[in-house]
């Protein structure tokens, strides 16, 4: 009996804790969203190979930021010590 009461103390505590989380949004809108873009990649895939497209977007992205990739780069070979 002291043992079921210790358990749903804390089954309540621990129900509490959760119930602060927010609740998950409803991911309907965003499904619904994203078809079109699929059904145009679809459609793409037909004349462009998506491995191609893909490292190609890769590619310009690394380009778009390739300063602050070796500002992060050198950041990181500062900290070790002895390398100037």
């Amino acid at each position: 009996m002291i043992l079921e009461f210790i358990m749903n103390i804390i089954k309540a505590f621990l129900l509490f804790i959760i119930s602060l989380f927010p609740v998950l949004p409803d991911m309907t809108s965003f499904i619904n969203l994203i078809a079109p873009i699929v059904e145009v990649l679809a459609q793409v895939n037909h004349l462009i190979d998506i491995r191609v497209l893909s490292a190609c977007l890769v590619a310009m992205i690394l380009m778009a930021n390739a300063e602050l990739i070796l500002g992060v780069i050198m950041w990181v070979i500062r900290k070790i010590p002895g390398v100037t």
